[in-house]
C-alpha cells in the first residue's frame, strides 16, 4: 500500500537589524516609543513576511494567514549616565506590556543591553516592531545595535 504525504509548508519567518546609531527622540519619560529607525531586513532567509511599512522597524506578516510567531528583539543604547531604558515588543503599534524589559545605564562607558522575547498570534498584514523608552529623564536614546527576528511556533 502506497502511502502519500502531503508537502509541508516551509515555516513563515523574518528578521532585521541595524548595526550603526541612530537617535530616538524621547519628548515624555517613561512613554513607549517607535526607533522611528529603518532596519535593514534581510530577505536571505525570509519566508512570509517583509520589513514593517508603517513601521520600518518592525516585520510584517505577509503569509496571508494567522501565525502563532515567537519574537526576538534586543537592542544596545545609549543615553546620559544613571538613566533606565526599557524595551518593548509592539503589535500594529500598540505596545505589548507583557514584554516590557529595562536595562540601567551607569556610565558613559556602558550601553545599556535590553532583550525581550514573547508569542504574538499576528493575522495577516500585521505588524510587530520595536519601541523604546527612557524611564529616568526626556533625554534622548542612541541606538548602537538592534534586531528583530521572528519564527512560526508550530
Amino acid at each position: 500500500m502506497a502511502v502519500f504525504f502531503a508537502p509541508v509548508e516551509p515555516l513563515v519567518r523574518g528578521q532585521a537589524s541595524k548595526m550603526d546609531s541612530g537617535s530616538i527622540v524621547i519628548t515624555t519619560q517613561s512613554v513607549y516609543v517607535s526607533t522611528g529607525l529603518t532596519a535593514v531586513f534581510d530577505s536571505s532567509v525570509a519566508n512570509g513576511m517583509t520589513l514593517g511599512t508603517t513601521n520600518t522597524f518592525g516585520i510584517k506578516n505577509t503569509s496571508g494567514r494567522s501565525r502563532l510567531m515567537r519574537f526576538y528583539g534586543s537592542i544596545d543604547a545609549d543615553t546620559g549616565n544613571n538613566q533606565t531604558l526599557g524595551v518593548k515588543l509592539a503589535l500594529n503599534g500598540v505596545p505589548i506590556d507583557a514584554t516590557e524589559c529595562r536595562a540601567f545605564k551607569s556610565t558613559s562607558a556602558v550601553e545599556a543591553k535590553l532583550v525581550t522575547s514573547w508569542m504574538i498570534e499576528m493575522a495577516d498584514n500585521d505588524e510587530v516592531s520595536l519601541f523604546v523608552a527612557n524611564h529616568s529623564t526626556t533625554d534622548d536614546i542612541t541606538l548602537k545595535r538592534a534586531r528583530i527576528l521572528a519564527s512560526e511556533v508550530r
